[in-house]
């Protein structure tokens, strides 16, 4: 049977929500913040940030660098063991306006993980310079994550895999105003590296082209070839073989800044205000389109085609793409107390201005449409509490307990960024190896709210649509394990 040339009729765009900003599950930070700069942090569950003990203060409150002495440098080795898994409840994918029936794309009960260890370092130097001025050196990353799901999960029209690099260079100047009093600035420059691939289902415009060419052909007076027809749309809609991908990359530098305070009012009793500010990135990279080989010419010609009216739009060739997004802003409220000589406690609250991200939307250079995903994304806090004790002169332990609340609402939460609120529990020590030298050590146990997913890709009902029509339907099931090692060195 000869092919019709699908070209002549109205193809709709297959491809949603490009998420470049890697918007991927970290398992031990709400939203997309790395979340762990710092062993000796990580130990109270990030609660000691008036602590002000090494060179990693830089970080959490800049302000305490006037509390160290001559050079002080830390190094950080972070790694982190998350266990992440997908049950599928229904994946599907739908053809609006054909008739044709939701297909399956993956099968209920199916259990997918997605996630590998990862070693992440940071890097801390502070200098004292007199009584009153003190600079500072962070060179930490804020943002990262790999996932990959492979390329034959229920929701792999929504993500197949995604990685995200990040690195932030931040120097700092702290000044001492009174004696009990310190205030810092600093400048934060930022840069990030995103890949992003999914797979596309061209088996959707195939099929729309059929049932295209059966509508001509039951006008035309041919009824028994429109049957036809219309049987071999139904055989191609859904079928894997037909699938193609989208792999996108792109990277910027941004630029922010950060202010902090920390006051003393009496020996042992340390209050701090640390404020991290929003950095505007535009990532530009470029798009990658791949058909399957197995296509019909005439199908790859509608595919690769310039638009050809003024609401249907292919044109899935290789182009540049970019993505305009901006970091949330976070301000620290924390404080420390020492009960005795050998005992403190020690809390930090946390509010992040996540509602900044509402919708991504990547540009393509082509002529297809924008591809759209809703985030809609609430402000989150962040609460931890935590406590040290000078066990002997040369060992210090610590504990804490930090509560998490996710700004990713259920309604939207989606495979790039399958959060939930959490709760993290943490043990640390500090072992001084002599009077300059001492390593700290911590562990962690995070664990995530069970949370349930229904995502499709239909750009919120925005026309022309670069949609796939598909739904990534199950339950996410995480927990992770932290284990962190930081050496301080005072000169």
């Amino acid at each position: 049977m000869r092919r019709p040339p699908c070209a002549a009729f109205p193809l709709r765009p297959l491809l949603a929500g490009l998420a470049l900003l890697p918007l991927a599950l970290t398992a031990h930070s709400a939203g997309y913040r790395f979340g762990t700069q710092s062993a000796a942090a990580e130990g109270t569950a990030n609660a000691n940030a008036a602590e002000a003990a090494d060179a990693s203060t830089l970080f959490s409150n800049p302000a305490g660098l006037t509390r160290l002495s001559g050079w002080n440098v830390s190094g950080v080795l972070d790694r982190v063991d998350p266990k992440a898994r997908f049950t599928d409840q229904g994946s599907t994918i739908f053809l609006p306006g054909t008739g044709l029936q939701p297909r399956p794309t993956g099968t209920v009960g199916d259990t997918t993980d997605f996630t590998k260890p990862v070693i992440v370092p940071h890097f801390y130097a502070a200098y004292r310079a007199s009584d009153t001025l003190a600079y500072g050196l962070g060179v930490f990353v804020p943002w990262g994550t790999k996932l990959d799901y492979g390329p034959d999960w229920g929701g792999r029209y929504n993500l197949q895999k995604v990685e995200l690099h990040s690195i932030s260079l931040n120097p700092n100047i702290a000044w001492q105003a009174t004696p009990a009093l310190s205030l810092a600035g600093g400048l934060n420059l930022q840069y990030m590296q995103g890949k992003l691939r999914r797979a596309v289902p061209y088996a959707s415009a195939y099929a729309k082209g059929l049932l295209g060419a059966a509508q001509q052909a039951a006008a035309g007076g041919a009824p028994g070839l429109a049957l036809q027809l219309q049987q071999q749309a139904a055989q191609v809609f859904g079928n894997a073989a037909y699938d193609g991908t989208i792999a996108v990359e792109g990277k910027d530098w941004g630029l922010g800044f950060n202010l902090a305070l920390l006051w003393e009012p009496v020996a042992g009793t340390r209050v701090g205000v640390t404020y991290r500010s929003s950095v505007s990135h535009k990532l530009k990279g470029s798009a990658d389109w791949t058909q399957p080989a197995n296509l019909p010419p005439e199908v790859l010609a509608a595919i690769t085609a310039q638009p050809y009216n003024g609401t249907t739009a292919l044109d899935h060739n290789d182009s540049d793409a970019s993505l305009a997004v901006r970091t949330p802003e976070s301000l620290s409220l924390h404080g420390f107390q020492q009960l005795t000589p050998t005992v403190a406690v020690m809390a930090d609250f946390m509010w992040t201005r996540d509602s900044r991200l509402q919708q991504l939307r990547i540009d393509f250079a082509n002529t297809t449409p924008d591809s759209i995903t809703p985030e809609h994304w609430k402000n989150s806090t962040k609460l931890s509490v935590g406590a040290q004790w000078q066990v002997l002169p040369a060992l210090l332990l610590r504990a804490g307990f930090s509560r998490d609340l996710s700004p990713v609402p259920s309604s939207t939460r989606s495979p790039a960024l399958p959060d939930a609120h959490r709760s993290w529990a943490a043990l640390g020590a500090n072992w001084a190896l002599s009077g300059s030298s001492s390593i700290d050590v911590s562990y962690g146990q995070v664990k995530l709210k069970d949370a349930a997913m229904n995502a499709t890709d239909d750009a919120e009902g925005e026309t022309p649509c670069n949609c796939s029509y598909a739904t990534a339907r199950g339950n996410y099931n995480t927990k992770a394990t932290l284990f962190g090692v930081q050496f301080n060195h005072k000169f």
